[in-house]
């Protein structure tokens, strides 16, 4: 049975193929690993990966080179040292960007989108940072720093996908986005690595969080087990949600860690949960369940949405305003 992951990669090879957004030059790779790996675009193609209208000058490279951004890399098979797009067009960054940076210049289509998770959302507010206006950010560590203490976006550090703030009931809210497509289930133990010393570290700066007063954990679930696979992740995502809610970050009052993962990619929303965090959670078996029963008001701190309802809904509100962006994004991505 082919596996989710692999069959959006033949997506991805037969859009490569076919699509005119690709040249002809772009979907024929003449290395051994773009050879390899059809969903490969060739070297020096890799601004192909973007929505069309994300390839100008003042596209998406500028965008990220300007907030010093570092791109998802792939080693073996991206250049390295190019600082741009990754060529693998299976990439959860790429379709990440390739989803939210084109509807910052549509009026009203973040919002919409938005609106898929809470329906309480009036509008989305500009985001104020280092000088520089944006509705929506890539690879967002927080104000000033990271949780470790680090200011470089995307690597290392704890970071989300994409950052969005809403005008929403009260005050502002928000909006954390862990972005999947193809990610599989991940076993590694990230609390086991005793030896190198990193896993007390990770316990020296994530305990006090975990377990204090302003944090969103119940404590039904010991740190110590979410420091395991893709829970790690979220962990340190729904921990920096609450600093920012803390110190009331640009003006947040609220914060929500969302998943943003096709429904489809059941290795990740179901694989991933080993039995010590299902035992804890009185059987929960899916990504969701776990996070829910581990959070102490899981409606207003946690969702989990496939990007096509989010798609689903800007279309709904966007109507004619974003029919090329939509039919790109269908097409490339099947939703």
């Amino acid at each position: 049975m082919t596996s989710f992951g692999d069959a959006e990669r033949e997506r991805q090879a037969r859009f490569r193929d076919t699509s005119p957004t690709i040249s002809e030059q772009g979907r024929s790779p003449t290395d051994n690993g773009g050879q390899r790996h059809d969903y490969m675009l060739a070297l020096d193609h890799e601004d192909e990966n973007l929505c069309p209208r994300l390839r100008s000058k003042d596209g998406a490279r500028k965008f990220l080179a300007e907030r010093r951004i570092k791109w998802w890399f792939q080693k073996n098979y991206d250049t390295a040292g190019s600082n741009g797009p990754t060529r693998n067009m299976a990439s959860s960054q790429i379709m990440c960007i390739n989803f939210l940076l084109p509807l910052a210049s549509i009026p009203g289509a973040l919002a919409a989108a938005v609106r898929a998770i809470d329906d309480d959302v009036a509008c989305v507010v500009d985001i104020h940072h280092e000088g520089r206006v944006s509705p929506v950010e890539f690879e967002w560590i927080g104000v000033p720093n990271s949780l470790e203490g680090t200011t470089t976006r995307g690597q290392y550090t704890t970071s989300v996908d994409a950052f969005v703030i809403a005008d929403a009931g009260a005050g502002r809210r928000a909006y954390l986005m862990e972005w999947k497509y193809v990610e599989a289930e991940s076993r590694k133990d990230y609390g086991a690595d005793s030896a190198s010393g990193k896993a007390d570290i990770r316990r020296r700066i994530y305990s006090p969080l975990y377990s204090a007063a302003i944090s969103s954990f119940n404590g039904k679930v010991p740190m110590n087990l979410m420091l395991y696979g893709n829970f790690y992740q979220l962990m340190r995502n729904r921990l920096l949600a609450d600093r920012m809610v803390e110190g009331q970050e640009l003006g947040v009052t609220d914060a929500k860690l969302v998943v943003v993962v096709p429904e489809g990619n059941s290795s990740y929303r179901e694989g991933s949960v080993p039995f010590s965090l299902s035992e804890r959670c009185c059987g929960a078996r899916t990504v969701e369940e776990v996070m829910r029963a581990t959070l102490k008001d899981p409606d207003r701190t946690f969702a989990s949405v496939s990007p096509s309802l989010l798609l689903e809904s800007v279309e709904r509100e966007g109507g004619a305003s974003v029919q090329d962006w939509s039919a790109y994004m269908r097409e490339r991505y099947g939703m």
